[in-house]
């Protein structure tokens, strides 16, 4: 019984981010592959968030207000998704989704949720006086697409995004142009 607890425990620790309780980057690819390659795919999207300024989170209140932040971000984006759906924190303050069955408009809908409801971080961490944006690059799956041509274009969505001055969602479905 205690060896099966401690197999279960190290197990979870392997799969799980520590701070947000989401998936690690290593499950969030492994699962996403898995997702992409069964036969019952037919459309999803991938969602790359990424905290906008961070870094003065951490140097202005310090790394325990900074992994509170992290905390309540990871909450923001597991209330604002499907159980279906995937989620991770892939390192520092970066996060993926992937959301299962979803098409340009749902995945929209969702990646606005998530930007709005950032919002609110702040105030369940206490800093009010700092506001906590994020970044989003999505891909919306086409058809003929491996998960890293969608990865690929979802992380180069998140520096357009970036380079539009932050707290935005830039998005393209496939191999198109952008179109948010």
């Amino acid at each position: 019984m205690k060896l099966a607890l401690m197999a279960a425990t190290l197990d979870r620790a392997a799969r799980i981010d520590h701070l947000t309780s989401l998936a690690n980057r290593k499950t969030f690819f492994e699962e996403a592959e898995a997702i992409v390659g069964s036969e019952a795919f037919r459309e999803g999207a991938v969602l790359f968030i990424d905290a906008d300024h961070f870094k003065s989170v951490n140097d202005t209140f310090g790394h325990a207000i900074g992994d509170a932040v992290l905390q309540e971000m990871g909450s923001v984006i597991r209330s604002s998704i499907r159980e279906r759906d995937l989620a991770a924190r892939i390192g520092g303050e970066e996060f993926a989704v992937f959301l299962v069955e979803a098409g340009r408009d749902k995945t929209l809908e969702v990646a606005e949720r998530i930007r709005q409801n950032m919002r609110g971080v702040r105030r369940a961490v206490g800093i009010e006086d700092r506001e906590i944006t994020v970044s989003i690059g999505i891909c919306v799956h086409g058809p003929g697409q491996t998960l890293n041509n969608i990865l690929l274009r979802a992380d180069q969505n998140l520096y357009v995004a970036k380079n539009r001055g932050r707290d935005c969602i830039v998005a393209t479905t496939g191999f198109g142009p952008l179109f948010a």
